[in-house]
């Protein structure tokens, strides 16, 4: 029966049952000297090694040391001395402390953080990315226009504070760990931010109001689409388009001027926006189409 509980021991058994199966073998192990006059000499390493991989270490080990010196007290039979006994009570006592409860913790905690620190990253450099790009832009155009016409670049200026303000609010938004994005705000954003760097902009938006999970995701997509059009080409035209078909919503930007890169996955933010749409149950594609055109797409099934 000692053996048996043992056995639960080593199963997935909460503190409290611990507890219990453990007061239950200490009276097991311990009965044979009221009956007999005689102890099993390794039997009470169990409990010594069980007290002291359940309780925190100080009472675990002055568990371990009253099991082990009672089992010398008690311990009066040849052949098996009070020392041997001792000697027994402790070895197997610490093989079974280092096996029986492996703490089980660390690694989905270590899992959840590592998980928690890859939606941090790619939360700030989603939201962040964007706004930091826009801010350039601004900065810019404000810095073209300041001598020639100051009106505009105090336009521009304006600007760059609203901006920073809705970056100050996404960072802050980082912590309740989600936030909504608007796609019709993210593609009137977008617009605006082409358009001011002397790109044509034709935006298309056609579906009918859709779950705030798939609105965000795609939001994002779109984000990052356009800040990559800033940064990494030299475009003269782009196309914004969302479209419903039935239970499913398609996101296209396309874009001219593109620089062939030699793999596009490479890239942090198309890597995020990929497993972002991947997780919500979608595909998503981003490559370079003829010689200088770059295609994003995502399509998402709608949840009846």
């Amino acid at each position: 029966m000692a053996l048996a509980l043992q056995g639960l021991q080593f199963g997935g058994l909460n503190t409290p049952a611990r507890r219990l199966a453990l007061a239950t073998q200490a009276v097991l192990v311990f009965l044979p000297f009221p009956l007999t006059g005689q102890l099993w000499t390794a039997v009470p390493g169990l409990v010594a090694g069980n007290a002291l991989a359940l309780f925190r270490p100080a009472a675990g080990w002055t568990v371990f040391a009253l099991v082990a010196a009672a089992t010398s007290l008690l311990q009066t039979s040849a052949p098996a001395s009070p020392l041997e006994a001792v000697i027994a009570t402790t070895a197997t006592g610490l093989l079974v402390s280092g096996i029986t409860f492996r703490p089980a913790a660390p690694e989905p905690v270590g899992a959840a953080l590592a998980e928690e620190r890859l939606r941090v990253a790619r939360d700030l450099h989603d939201l962040l990315g964007y706004s930091l790009s826009a801010i350039k832009l601004k900065s810019e155009l404000a810095h073209r226009l300041i001598s020639e016409r100051p009106d505009r670049a105090q336009e521009h200026l304006a600007d760059i504070l609203d901006i920073a303000g809705n970056a100050l609010t996404d960072v802050r938004s980082l912590a309740r760990s989600y936030r909504r994005l608007s796609l019709s705000d993210t593609s009137h954003s977008a617009k605006t931010m082409l358009t001011a760097a002397n790109i044509d902009v034709r935006v298309e938006l056609d579906h009918d109001p859709l779950p705030e999970e798939i609105e965000t995701v795609l939001a994002a997509v779109l984000r990052e689409a356009v800040t990559n059009v800033l940064r990494h080409s030299e475009a003269e035209n782009c196309a914004i388009t969302v479209r419903q078909t039935g239970d499913e919503v398609k996101l296209d930007v396309v874009n001219d001027g593109a620089t062939d890169r030699p793999s596009s996955s490479d890239c942090n933010g198309v890597r995020n926006q990929a497993e972002r749409v991947q997780a919500a149950g979608g595909v998503f594609i981003a490559r370079h189409v003829g010689t200088d055109r770059f295609h994003v797409h995502a399509a998402i099934p709608i949840a009846a």
